[in-house]
């Protein structure tokens, strides 16, 4: 076995059982993009501040971007032996220059810094992708047809036939949820967004650090300045799992509706063949499995969060192997969540809506209602109360009678008894559906105008964090490239401090964010 990097103060290595136990390089992989990166801005602060000789961080630099190199190409394998991606990296640069040279690398900092640093990058990377793919979503939820503003669907409180609305109206409210779902990404970001580097094992360090000039090299928009709270902090990832979760959620109530209305009974929309399954028995089926699996998986979201807090609540500052349990459980759930976004986007552009279907359970199922109580108290003057309590009485009559709201004759017959005599054309159109949608003209109701007003509003806010991830991705591309580029000029001989200085002019400012 591989002597450990750690092992000076043992008289025995460990067994291969407790290696087996404790090894996080299965979970590691995510992070070699980020621990290369950072083994690299960590060089160069290093040889830039005379904590480490020129020449020793040229020769470092080099044996890193040829790991690099390997990594692009898909052949850096890490080994488990040597426990996590840290020890790996660490271990082949001295393997390549060996210790004289290649143990300087760790100068100044630890693992628990470092995988707190490493975190924080993929994290980033991860909230990323999840803005990008709710932004999908909402587009899709957004480019209905203006005949949706009109497509009659029952609107439901406690599963019960509510009030008529549309299909634009059920989709901008769905685009309206996963907007929120967005900016709670955005700003599980800003506090991920935070240098760690440079807090060396809990209390900081002796050495002249710049940590300043890696966080932008490593393109964080701040440090986290308290040593003891950036090796301890794990709330960024707690957050960022609350997000997953409530996001899943929200697609889990938009999955549960879609079963619901599929089946026969409502039959309100059918979902593509394509993000459907048969039966093995009953060949007539077509389960909406896409829908059902996007409920069921929103339980991973949610237990991961549960397991992560869980985890912290017991850990007092300062590092522990504790902390090493949050990622195989957050990378499930960061990889179902982003699945789930990305299916649920292909599954909305198939939904075939049944607007007659709609339409027909709002007459039978007295979902508009409400539409008389309101016409006694805009066109007669009676109370609400009053008149909430004649339609109630009129609701209860008709379905003695075995009828609905079409039957405007028995309506019309029983308001006359009631002291309310209206005629059955006036009643036709009151409980028409089509009219109650287009009546309710009130900000966020469902007539077509306020329906377009939500919409300009999403697409507008969509517009805005499209923009914001446009730039914070350039921001991070702009500080890896300008990183290697450094490195590379200084392996290949320039000056170390001249080439930092021409690129950290190309890097925002921290904080401008």
């Amino acid at each position: 076995m591989t002597e450990k990097l750690w092992g000076g103060r043992f008289d025995e290595d460990i067994t291969s059982d407790v290696l087996d136990y404790t090894l996080t390089t299965d979970v590691d992989v995510r992070l070699v993009f980020a621990d290369l990166w950072q083994d690299i801005a960590h060089v160069l602060m290093l040889g830039r501040q005379s904590i480490i000789p020129v020449d020793t961080a040229r020769a470092i630099l080099g044996s890193l971007l040829k790991l690099w190199e390997r990594h692009e190409r898909g052949e850096l394998k890490l080994r488990p032996e040597l426990e996590d991606v840290h020890f790996n990296i660490e271990q082949m640069v001295i393997e390549d220059l060996g210790r004289e040279v290649g143990g300087h690398m760790h100068t100044a900092r630890s693992r628990n810094d470092q995988v707190s640093t490493d975190a924080r990058m993929y994290m980033r990377r991860v909230q990323l992708e999840a803005v990008a793919a709710n932004l999908a979503l909402v587009k899709e939820l957004l480019s209905f047809p203006d005949e949706q503003l009109l497509a009659i669907l029952p609107g439901y409180t406690h599963s019960q036939a509510a009030q008529p609305v549309s299909v634009g109206f059920w989709k901008t409210a769905h685009a309206s949820m996963l907007l929120r779902d967005v900016r709670r990404l955005r700003g599980a970001f800003d506090r991920t967004d935070e240098s760690a580097l440079g807090a060396c094992a809990l209390a900081g360090t002796s050495f002249p650090l710049d940590r300043e000039l890696t966080a932008r090299l490593l393109g964080f928009n701040g440090v986290l300045s308290h040593a003891l709270d950036a090796t301890s902090a794990r709330d960024y990832l707690v957050e960022s799992a609350s997000a997953f979760a409530i996001g899943g959620n929200n697609l889990s109530r938009m999955a549960e509706e879609i079963v619901l209305w599929s089946g026969h009974e409502y039959s309100l929309v059918e979902v593509s063949d394509a993000y459907a399954t048969g039966s093995s028995i009953m060949p007539q089926k077509k389960n909406p499995v896409v829908a059902e699996l996007t409920r069921g998986r929103s339980g991973r979201t949610a237990g991961t969060l549960v397991q992560l807090l869980t985890m912290a609540k017991g850990v007092t500052l300062g590092y522990s192997c504790d902390l090493q349990d949050d990622k195989p459980y957050l990378w499930d759930a960061i990889d179902t969540y982003l699945s789930t976004l990305r299916i649920v986007a292909g599954q909305t552009l198939g939904l075939r809506f049944n607007s007659k279907r709609g339409e027909d359970l709002c007459w039978d199922n007295f979902s508009t209602a409400t539409e008389l109580a309101n016409y006694l108290v805009s066109d007669h003057g009676v109370a609400f109360r009053e008149a909430h309590h004649v339609t109630g009485t009129l609701v209860s009559a008709l379905i003695k009678r075995d009828a609905t709201l079409r039957d405007t004759a028995a309506g019309a017959e029983i308001l006359a008894e009631l002291g309310y005599p209206i005629e059955e054309s006036v009643l036709a159109r009151i409980f028409a559906p089509r009219t109650a949608v287009t009546s309710y003209t009130s900000p966020g109701g469902t007539s077509p105008q306020s329906v377009e007003t939500v919409r300009a509003e999403l697409r507008d806010a969509v517009a805005a964090h499209t923009e914001w991830l446009t730039t914070v991705r350039q921001q991070l591309d702009t500080a890896h490239s300008a990183t290697l580029r450094a490195a590379r000029e200084i392996a290949d001989g320039a000056d170390l401090a001249k080439a930092l200085e021409t690129v950290t002019a190309e890097l925002p400012a921290l904080n401008q964010r």
